[in-house]
């Protein structure tokens, strides 16, 4: 189960990180969406490798 949520939360994390770089070069999102936007895809990413680690304990 932790694996699946991990896996949900790093594709999450892919396509924040995607609307960003699109959001870059389109500049259609201001600069602090843009930043809550890729802040959102950190915070997704660690969680998703502390899951991943968790359930391979």
């Amino acid at each position: 189960m932790l694996r699946v949520l991990a896996a949900v939360l790093a594709l999450i994390a892919v396509g924040c990180m995607s609307l960003a770089i699109v959001g870059m070069v389109t500049g259609r999102p201001g600069d602090r969406a843009g930043g809550l936007i890729r802040a959102l895809a950190v915070l997704c990413f660690a969680l998703a490798v502390v899951l991943n680690v968790i359930a391979h304990r």
